[in-house]
């Protein structure tokens, strides 16, 4: 039975509080590695959207409406929208979409960000892409400590029915970008593939966690 609890599990330090808070001018570098935990040929990850922001700044909140630019991530792996949005915020230091292409299943890819001062929050989105709106992240973790590691479940964006036909899906599993069965719920944990549609559970569905996501501090 698919686990719907969130899956948080810490790993290290990485809820370890810094002696004092970082002054408005220390920057500190961090090295983000996401490491894609799905079966072999199941849902590889898109290239993930990566922003580092204050806590006043939201990205996504489960139980609450995707977005328009969190939806177009969940739904085609749109990055553009979102990436546009969090540049124009003041309460963004930096947003990107990481380098090197989707990350298969099995396969992980580690970026370089950097926090300083306020600006001590990541938040990441990926779309799981042989599926209508499924992804994963991070929703606003504080970078302090020395890093560490969470494990990630997949999230239904609610923005798109899971009607698991290839006509509404995105990735290499049938190539269907830009075309949308509208929903409007929540934000909410993703009952993975069930073969209501036309895709096979038994090639594209997964069990939770579906991603690995480590922070590990630069010296």
């Amino acid at each position: 039975m698919r686990r719907l609890a969130l899956l948080f599990v810490i790993v290290g330090v990485f809820g370890a509080v810094l002696a004092a808070p970082a002054s408005a001018g220390s920057a500190k570098r961090w090295n983000v590695t996401v490491e894609n935990l799905t079966p072999a040929g199941s849902q590889p990850l898109s290239p993930p959207l990566l922003a580092v922001h204050s806590r006043r700044a939201d990205v996504f909140s489960v139980g609450e409406l995707a977005s328009h630019a969190v939806a177009a991530i969940a739904e085609d792996a749109n990055n553009a929208p979102l990436e546009s949005a969090l540049d124009a915020d003041p309460r963004v230091l930096d947003a990107f979409t990481g380098a090197g292409g989707p990350i298969p299943s099995g396969a992980s890819r580690t970026f370089a960000v950097v926090s300083t001062g306020r600006f001590d929050r990541l938040s990441l989105v990926t779309m799981l892409v042989n599926t209508n709106d499924a992804f994963t992240g991070l929703d606003s973790v504080k970078l302090r400590g020395r890093g560490g590691s969470l494990l990630r479940m997949a999230y239904d964006a609610g923005s798109e029915r899971n009607n698991e036909l290839k006509a509404f899906i995105p990735g290499p599993c049938c190539g269907s970008m830009f075309v949308r069965d509208p929903e409007g719920a929540a934000i909410r944990p993703h009952a993975g593939i069930t073969g209501v549609g036309e895709l096979d559970p038994a090639v594209y569905d997964w069990t939770d966690p579906a991603a690995r996501i480590s922070v590990e501090r630069m010296r």
